[in-house]
């Protein structure tokens, strides 16, 4: 049996027609992709058609917020799904199958008539619309082409996240302010167009190489069976609540500390602004440091914003407690599409990443309510922060007990003890793969 090399990057471990910078060429349309996709124009816009709706149709703030929940169960539900989709048919695919339908379900919501049944029911269609946009597409594709400087091809694939939560709020301010809230939903879903000739013309699916290869990774069901696999669901929950807790209260809790609304308003800037830098930096550490070694440092300074936060902070306070959860959210999809590959290999990537997803998506959902609920209870955020500061402590002891990598950087073998499975190969003539043993999808060509 003829000796492997050593994976270097996805240049080296391609096919040669795709040409030498295809993998970093994915890497950066990925990041315009996810700059005007739903994790960027469907939540993050969220909260800027709140008072508009309630001025129009006279709906209650938190009848409107319910709608943010519906969202977070709908993403629930559909996350395996693309997952699945993803790794069976490539995320090229399903990100140009998706970008018309997302584009035209925020447009329609121009037309919403005075009916929260309606309104909810759009807050349905728009993630389901969407379904092949978020995140999950772009960095299997992402992943796909690297190995080596896989820690920061995520990195620059995520900030697009960053960039577009920094920007898409202040373009739809402009446009319910100009326009109103209906020319607000028909621009989104204008800008939602750009990630089908993103796509088409810039992303490219990794291919491998003419010989045969055997391919390292975990089914779902094997990988099911591991003690990280439950160890990051886990911490994919309590990181959901944390984050999710401080994006949707953080200027509900600032006006509660006395801050002026004109300033509590700019401070999620600072999160958004760290939450770029820490994509970015999180994809260099990476490839450096182990996921344990990070996600510890984050999560102390997540303890350190909660309670910044529970203190009724002042503005420098206040700044810094959004700068050091920016970091934390930040890095939390950075980490999970570096740890898949590091603890489960690439084999089923898309599946793995959309059970994670949903977990995260449940403490969110759960988080928002339970916030919401403490501070009617209690008259103040207190309470809330400081369990958001203990479930931050425990996530950084479950990340801590991850333990190892189970498949090294270079093949994608397991060092110790691997799970029984079949390992399939793959020989790649001209486009068209020819089977050994088992099928594999293209996205996992480069997992060898």
């Amino acid at each position: 049996m003829r000796a492997e090399k050593p994976v270097r990057d996805a240049e080296e471990t391609t096919d040669p027609s795709d040409g030498p910078r295809s993998g970093w060429r994915t890497a950066m349309a990925s990041t315009l992709g996810l700059a005007c996709g739903p994790s960027v124009l469907a939540v993050t816009t969220f909260g800027a058609f709140i008072a508009p709706l309630h001025r129009e149709f006279g709906w209650s703030v938190s009848a409107i917020g319910l709608a943010s929940s519906i969202l977070s169960i709908t993403l629930v539900v559909i996350s395996p799904v693309q997952g699945l989709l993803v790794d069976r048919f490539g995320g090229r695919r399903v990100i140009l199958c998706s970008a018309p339908f997302f584009a035209l379900s925020l447009m329609a919501m121009a037309l919403l008539p005075d009916s929260l049944p309606v309104f909810y029911l759009g807050w349905v269609l728009v993630p389901l619309c969407g379904l092949g946009l978020w995140p999950v597409s772009y960095l299997r594709l992402t992943a796909g082409w690297f190995e080596r400087r896989l820690g920061l091809a995520l990195g620059v694939a995520n900030s697009g996240i960053g960039v577009g939560t920094v920007l898409a709020p202040i373009l739809t301010t402009v446009l319910i302010g100009t326009w109103g809230w209906r020319a607000g939903y028909i621009g989104l879903g204008v800008v939602a167009l750009i990630a089908f000739p993103v796509a088409y013309f810039l992303i490219a699916e990794p291919r491998a190489r003419t010989e045969a290869r055997p391919v390292g990774g975990d089914t779902l069901r094997a990988a099911a069976g591991t003690r990280p696999f439950w160890l990051v669901l886990a911490a994919f929950v309590l990181l959901g609540t944390v984050g999710s807790a401080v994006l949707v209260h953080q200027i509900s809790l600032l006006l509660d500390a006395g801050i002026p609304a004109h300033i509590a308003n700019m401070v999620p800037v600072a999160l958004g602004v760290a939450l770029v830098v820490a994509r970015l930096v999180t994809g260099w550490l990476l490839d450096r440091f182990t996921v344990s070694q990070i996600m510890s440092v984050y999560l102390v300074g997540g303890i350190a914003s909660v309670l910044l936060f529970a203190a009724g902070p002042n503005v420098p306070m206040a700044l810094l407690a959004a700068a050091l959860a920016g970091l934390l959210i930040g890095a939390e999809f950075d980490v999970l599409s570096y740890l898949i590959p590091r603890y489960f290999g690439r084999r089923a990537f898309g599946k793995i990443y959309g059970v994670a997803f949903s977990m995260f998506q449940i403490g969110g959902a759960a988080a928002t309510t339970l916030v919401s609920v403490s501070r009617d209870t209690y008259g103040s955020y207190t309470p809330a922060m400081l369990l958001l500061a203990v479930a931050c402590a425990v996530c950084a002891v479950l990340f801590l007990c991850l333990g190892p990598y189970r498949y090294d950087a270079g093949s994608q073998r397991m060092p110790a003890d691997p799970l029984p499975r079949h390992t399939p190969t793959l020989a790649m003539v001209g486009d068209h793969p020819t089977k050994k043993g088992m099928e594999l999808h293209d996205g996992d060509a480069t997992s060898a």
